[in-house]
């Protein structure tokens, strides 16, 4: 019954991402798809939860209609950052970094290890 359900979830989903821009309402969906409309109510809901989809009221000759939208999640895009500049930061070795933090006697703004290298970093 379980891979019904992730099935019928992946269909639905597929179903939705097809409309595009132009979405679909849930009735539509149902005729679509050939699933009674409590089931994709259902569906639906669990597409939310999962945020792989969004529902949206959209203004359709004169009448707001909830349509629903896929959401585009394109995790593709590689960023890569350079982490030379904090290789030597003291924090990374201090012996009171377990004891450190705001409000606390050890604390960055009371560093002194960490002031000198603030300004060796932004006066080099």
């Amino acid at each position: 019954m379980e891979t019904d359900s992730t099935n019928y979830e992946e269909l639905v989903h597929k179903k939705i991402k097809e409309m595009g821009e132009k979405g679909i309402s849930q009735q539509e969906l149902a005729k679509s798809v050939g699933l009674p409309i409590r089931e994709i109510s259902i569906i639906v809901k669990k597409l939310v939860e999962k945020k792989l989809i969004v529902k949206k009221a959209v203004k359709e000759n004169g009448k707001n209609v909830v349509k629903l939208f896929a959401i585009n999640n394109n995790y593709d895009v590689n960023i890569y950052v350079s982490l030379d500049s904090i290789y030597d930061i003291p924090c990374l070795n201090c012996k009171s970094l377990t004891k450190c933090g705001n409000g606390i006697h050890v604390s960055p703004q009371t560093c002194n290890k960490l002031s000198n290298w603030i300004l060796e970093k932004t006066l080099a």
